[in-house]
């Protein structure tokens, strides 16, 4: 068990430092082509950090361990919410424009029933995967046309030699690859030394590592005061993990996901989208006992699945 739970330690940190990376490494490639700012923050670091998430379910899914993929998106998209935002609000205020973030709410609650039609049958085949890939397209090009404010653009990203930016895209990659596998292999081991399935353990243990990218930027945005950031992020990461995430991992392999998850663990994910949509309408910046109730909500959901 202590071998799984340092495997999980150590895969998590590459995984967040890959991302990071790759992140720097990008935004820095695109500047030095003339990219602009919006079209970078929409692509390179809203994927950025979907990076763990994607790159943890893909080698689970190859792996033969579909449910973990499954459980890793689910159970992410959970936390970025019940616990990256919930903590982030709790401890530092945040205020919700609605108006601004509307488009994108309703188009991740979309995401998310439609997700769950296409599971209904308990296989997310490669054509729906497609499906999903090509909405991701769609997505990015609505915003690049239709920019609603600025929480798509990268904060705080200097510009490096290509070199360098080349050199931090290889790092990351590499820790990418190396993170994952150890972050896998941990969960399935834990799982079954747990005798729990392994899209429980997706759905917390390995969520929860995938996720620190999104707890920390939002975390960081908010002790800066730039809520927009910390809410974008969390909605924006949300939509790229049921789109490129589920649609780029099925695209490769179909993923088998359990019927039980239909009556429990995806009514819970789309309760959660719609707390956000609940919370912004009412008087801001969001009270202390809203996140203290998201949190709570996190931890229940935690709670019932073992």
């Amino acid at each position: 068990m202590l071998n799984s739970i340092f495997s999980l330690l150590i895969g998590s940190t590459l995984l967040y430092f890959g991302a990071e990376c790759i992140v720097k490494g990008g935004v820095s490639v695109a500047k030095r082509f003339g990219i602009s700012t919006l079209v970078v923050g929409l692509t390179v670091v809203a994927f950025g950090t979907s990076l763990p998430e994607l790159v943890v379910s893909i080698i689970a899914a190859i792996e033969n361990s579909p449910t973990l993929a499954i459980g890793n998106v689910v159970g992410s998209n959970i936390a970025n919410i019940g616990l990256a935002l919930a903590l982030s609000s709790l401890i530092f205020p945040i205020t919700i424009n609605y108006l601004p973030i509307k488009r994108d709410l309703w188009i991740y609650l979309f995401a998310c029933l439609l997700f769950i039609l296409f599971v209904f049958d308990g296989r997310l085949s490669r054509f729906e995967g497609l499906f999903l890939f090509i909405g991701l397209v769609f997505y990015i090009i609505i915003c690049i046309h239709n920019p609603l404010n600025d929480e798509y653009e990268p904060q705080d990203h200097l510009e490096y030699s290509l070199v360098k930016a080349i050199t931090y895209i290889i790092a990351g990659i590499l820790s990418l690859a190396f993170g994952a596998n150890l972050f896998v292999d941990g969960a399935v081991y834990l799982a079954r030394y747990l005798g729990v399935s392994e899209i429980v353990i997706g759905m917390s243990i390995v969520a929860l590592g995938t996720s620190l990218p999104e707890l920390a930027t939002s975390a960081m945005a908010a002790f800066r005061k730039e809520s927009a950031i910390s809410v974008g992020n969390i909605v924006g990461s949300n939509i790229f993990n049921i789109l490129s995430v589920l649609g780029i991992t099925s695209l490769i392999t179909p993923l088998d996901s359990p019927k039980e998850i239909l009556y429990f663990e995806l009514p819970v994910m789309v309760l959660f989208g719609l707390a956000i949509i609940v919370i912004a309408k009412l008087p801001q910046p969001i009270h202390r006992v809203y996140s203290a109730i998201l949190l709570l909500g996190y931890l229940l959901f935690i709670y019932l699945l073992f």
